[in-house]
């Protein structure tokens, strides 16, 4: 059995080591989080700009047109001259 102070030592070693595993795991963790708001970000963005460039052009109304006929048949108010 050792001494009080090397049974000290042995357990601030002991929670040392804990505690550098500890903040390794949270390391990771964040690191994965990191990623995947990252990946996130990244997916929004591109279909953002996707749908920029691929989109319509909704923003200017669109105004009906006439169509005005381009027959040149004769009707009922065109004066015919039969001969």
């Amino acid at each position: 059995m050792g001494t009080e102070k090397r049974e000290r030592q042995k357990a601030n070693r002991a929670l040392k080591h804990q505690q550098e595993v500890q903040a390794a795991t949270r390391r990771k963790l964040y690191q994965k989080i990191g990623l995947g708001v990252a990946a996130v970000a990244a997916i929004v963005l591109f279909v953002w700009i996707a749908s920029t460039v691929v989109g319509g052009d909704d923003e200017a109304p669109t105004t009906p047109t006439t169509l005005v006929p381009t027959d040149t048949a004769p009707d009922a108010t065109t004066p015919t001259t039969q001969g």
